[in-house]
């Protein structure tokens, strides 16, 4: 019998290689930009070129692994809540099925690693893992669904997910669009 628990550090190394990759790119961005406006140089008087370089990577790896432990967080709220309302399954076992999935994103966390050169390529990466593991979600806890409760599951994921990505966009562009226009021009 397999242990229940072995993969339940998969998570966080996830989350840590997807972090990594993201900042070691976003850092690499960002220093180009900074040479390009002429503020790296003035930078290079104050800080070594190394101190900048860890700085911006500790910043912005902090940043990714809020921004992904929120989204984890999120995402077992969600697929626990979407199990109780449509699984008639009450001792967990559908939880237990979709617990290997995380290896998915573990794989997809060292192939961001490969892709650093390549944001947007990491960011694929991301969506393609996320797509696979909800895939292999559904697989695994569609035996234990009727065919109504199995639609009502991928209805209220994909509902869930599209309202949350909406409203964090219309929220941005809320915010991009009252900074622009406090700016005086």
């Amino acid at each position: 019998m397999k242990n229940t628990y072995f993969t339940s550090y998969f998570p966080l190394i996830t989350i840590l290689l997807f972090s990594t990759s993201l900042s070691i790119a976003t850092v690499m961005a960002v220093i180009d930009y900074l040479q390009i406006f002429g503020i790296y140089e003035g930078m290079l008087e104050f800080f070594s070129n190394n101190g900048i370089k860890l700085a911006l990577f500790i910043l912005f790896a902090l940043l990714y692994f809020m921004v992904f432990s929120a989204l984890k967080l999120i995402a077992n709220t969600v697929t626990e809540l979407s199990l109780l309302f449509f699984s008639k399954d009450v001792t967990g076992e559908n939880l237990s099925k979709i617990r290997g999935g995380s290896a998915i994103y573990l794989i997809a966390g060292a192939l961001s690693l490969a892709a650093i050169q390549f944001p947007l390529v990491i960011v694929a990466i991301f969506l393609v893992a996320t797509g696979c593991y909800f895939v292999y979600i559904v697989y695994k806890i569609s035996n234990s669904l009727t065919f109504f409760s199995l639609i009502g599951l991928v209805l209220f994921h994909v509902l869930f997910w599209f309202i949350f990505l909406l409203g964090t966009m219309y929220l941005c562009f809320k915010l991009y669009n009252s900074i622009m226009a406090s700016l005086p021009v």
